[in-house]
């Protein structure tokens, strides 16, 4: 892979043809849609590289660096108002070089200085403004700035006027302050927390689950509410292992209040990005792919774990709704839809009782209204509209219609039918269709899960084929890269980019994903990819100290702020963390100590930085109590076309046990020089035997599946923990 300074390697842009072009023009044939969208901005945009720097130090002037992304509202917001402001933007460009980035692109410029940021205020989020010199060390930023004072916050020209008074008159104590500002961020990676165990963290995470939690409505802290699908992952198998039913219980009622609430598209399907309210009512309206496949995955395996049919429902759902809505034609996903729906924020997603009037009989419209609590008063914007939510359950609603439940049902799912498609109708969302790998190996993952315990073909067949599109393209012999991204040029012709440095959190979930895989198919050549995977971020990532992780930026990046390690999660799980469990999962099926050792250095190192903020680390959480609790591997040795192997299969899948791995050892042996856990484990004169091997030791092997279902229920403890019923000692 190409060598690529991301301090330095900018995007060429054209020149200007002296028609009078708009002051975005270096913007215009970017591959990235964000940026295109600004190149109708009056302010000279830059896009990020040496150029923009070099003008800068030429010119002796600060940068104004504006970091965000093509679905996120109040990036919209700031582009038409504040950016496309003519005196606004005839300062910008008279006393600042203007760099515009694309964070998904970009993201370790982002992680950079959004870390900058957060120290400097307190608080991040996008759009970024971020001020800079020209060696790119920032003294001043924020998020969102309207164009004059209002919200409580200052207006952006007057916020450009007194930085550019303190350019001319003060720079030396700006220049101290950007200076102590880099010695503290530098300085964050030896700050150590000392005394944290692994039972220590466990239990650590299942009580600030605990205290942060409200039961009315179900989720943890206050408004904004994210979802935190990892979190609630190991909340259920952790209280399962503990028969702690409160932590199930928590587990459960957070992903049916999220699923009831608007948060979830109640027409359409799928995930908006997070939800306003303490409630899960009003969300933010962007769907972006990489919560599609986690949220998915999350209620799969929840679902398995307590036995929950209706999770596992909306797990279907939810992957469903992701292939159709994401799903490109090369088979891998896009990354996001925008917020807005022609400038305006939402108006895709509500209805007023009189649109659903307009296109249902009145029977009908009036059930449907009050199955979605599409009402008068609304709940958006000041009651003009309503954000589809469960407001009643079916059994409640056939009670206030007098009518047969199943009749209800059947009612209501018709007429939603017919809104989905009156929806179709109106001006819709921007789909940005940049293919990010970590978020399409998240897609693959759940896809893969779906496809597992849901015995789903179409599921399935969707994560090959996602694989196969971007195996030996964003992923090669010599690296990872971030995107794939296309536009039309001039002339109408394609356009399509490939590139930009990946983040270990892209490469680690590519890493998941084929062990994900795996588990679906049993073909070995998906664990040979994942040792590939291994070997290639070792090499990118490392290297590899003692006491330390993988850093989050390949070898080949030179930041001003040199290349971080991070061990909390994010928006998408930390890197470190996932290494963690993938690798812990290769020496299961491999039985290579080299794994085991790596995770169990990875683990050491991130809790010792994440140490009491067990919240901010749910992937630490299950990698820990992978490591911690035994997990069982269980292998089937048998014909996959005999019946008794599939029920064989069907038994161990379908098991609530939180933890377990499977594979599958054929007639002829194959695949046992990589899953070296199959090797010596043959089946009897043709009839398929179970292997429970623990510790990389192994049972005598069963026979029948009643006796394989009996094993696996002692294994998981024999019963499941009943997340209705409060007797834990950390029940609120």
């Amino acid at each position: 892979m190409k060598s690529t300074r991301l301090y330095a390697a900018g995007l060429p842009g054209n020149e200007p043809d002296g028609s009078g072009a708009s002051g975005g023009w270096r913007l215009e044939n970017s591959s990235s849609a964000y940026l295109r969208e600004h190149a109708e901005n009056p302010v000279e945009w830059w896009p990020w590289g040496d150029e923009a720097f070099e003008a800068a130090r030429a010119g002796d002037r600060p940068v104004f660096l504006s970091i965000g992304y093509s679905s996120c509202h109040w990036c919209h917001v700031m582009r038409r108002e504040s950016f496309s402001d003519s005196a606004i933007a005839a300062f910008l460009n008279a006393h600042f070089i203007s760099i515009k980035v694309d964070r998904e692109d970009l993201p370790h410029v982002d992680e950079v200085y959004m870390d900058a940021v957060r120290a400097m205020t307190g608080g991040g989020g996008w759009p970024l403004s971020v001020f800079v010199f020209p060696d790119g060390k920032p003294f001043y930023g924020g998020t969102y700035f309207p164009p004059r004072q209002r919200f409580n916050r200052p207006g952006f020209l007057e916020l450009l006027t007194s930085i550019e008074r303190a350019w001319r008159e003060d720079r030396d104590r700006m220049q101290e302050s950007a200076t102590g500002l880099i010695e503290h961020l530098e300085g964050r990676d030896s700050r150590l927390h000392e005394g944290q165990t692994l039972e220590l963290f466990l239990s650590g995470g299942i009580q600030a689950a605990a205290t942060s939690y409200t039961s009315d409505p179900a989720g943890f802290g206050n408004a904004p509410r994210f979802p935190a699908p990892r979190l609630l992952q190991f909340l259920a198998g952790e209280g399962h292992c503990l028969k702690d039913s409160g932590s199930v219980q928590r587990a459960v009622s957070v992903l049916e209040e999220m699923a009831r609430g608007g948060i979830y598209d109640q027409v359409g399907g799928g995930f908006h990005r997070y939800s306003v309210d303490a409630s899960w009512e009003v969300p933010h309206f962007e769907k972006m792919l990489y919560n599609q496949g986690s949220l998915a995955e999350s209620y799969l395996e929840v679902g398995r774990i307590t036995g929950d049919d209706q999770l596992l429902e909306v797990g279907e759902k939810s992957l469903d709704a992701m292939i159709e809505q994401f799903q490109l034609s090369d088979g891998s996903f896009a990354g996001s839809w925008d917020a807005d729906s022609g400038g305006v924020e939402g108006s895709y997603y509500v209805w007023t009782p009189d649109q659903v009037e307009e296109v249902l009989d009145h029977e009908t419209a009036q059930m449907v209204c009050q199955y979605l609590g599409i009402s008068e008063s609304g709940n958006f914007e000041g009651g003009e509209a309503s954000v589809p939510r469960q407001a009643l359950t079916w059994e409640a609603l056939a009670e206030s219609v007098g009518k047969d439940l199943d009749q209800v049902k059947r009612s209501v799912e018709a007429g939603i039918k017919i809104l989905l498609k009156t929806r179709e109708t109106r001006v819709a969302p921007k789909r940005d269709d940049k293919v990010i790998l970590g978020w399409n190996a998240l897609a693959i993952s759940g896809l893969a899960r779906g496809a597992t315990i849901l015995e789903e073909e179409r599921f399935e067949e969707a994560a090959q084929k996602a694989f196969t599109a971007l195996d030996g393209v964003l992923v090669t012999e010599t690296g990872f890269l971030r995107r794939r991204d296309s536009h039309l040029d001039d002339q109408g012709n394609e356009r399509v980019v490939e590139g930009n440095p990946a983040t270990l959190q892209d490469a680690a979930l590519w890493m998941k994903c084929a062990l994900d895989l795996y588990e679906m198919s049993f073909d070995a050549r998906f664990v040979s990819k994942a040792e590939s995977c291994f070997k290639l971020i070792t090499e990118s990532f490392g290297p590899l100290e003692a006491g330390h992780g993988y850093h989050e930026a390949p070898v080949e990046v030179d930041l001003v702020l040199g290349r971080r390690r991070d061990y909390f999660d994010g928006a998408i799980p930390s890197g470190n963390a996932t290494m963690a469990r993938n690798l812990l999962r290769l020496f299961e099926l491999t039985g290579s100590t080299n794994y085991q050792e790596i995770a169990d250095q990875l683990i050491a190192a991130s809790l010792s930085r994440v140490g009491p903020y067990p919240m901010g680390a749910a992937e630490l959480l299950l990698a820990v109590q992978a490591q911690k609790r035994s997990v069982p591997v269980i292998v089937i040795s048998g014909d996959p076309a005999q019946q008794e192997t599939q029920e064989m299969l069907k038994a161990v899948r379908g098991a609530n046990c939180p933890f377990v791995l499977t594979a599958l050892r054929t007639e002829d042996g194959s695949g046992e020089d990589v899953v070296t856990v199959l090797e010596g484990r043959p089946s009897k004169d043709g009839a398929p035997l179970a292997y429970v091997c623990i510790d990389q030791v192994c049972e005598v092997p069963i026979s029948s599946v009643g006796d394989l279902k009996e094993r696996l229920a002692k294994i998981s403890g024999a019963e499941r923990a009943d997340p209705h019923e409060n007797s834990s000692p950390q029940n609120d």
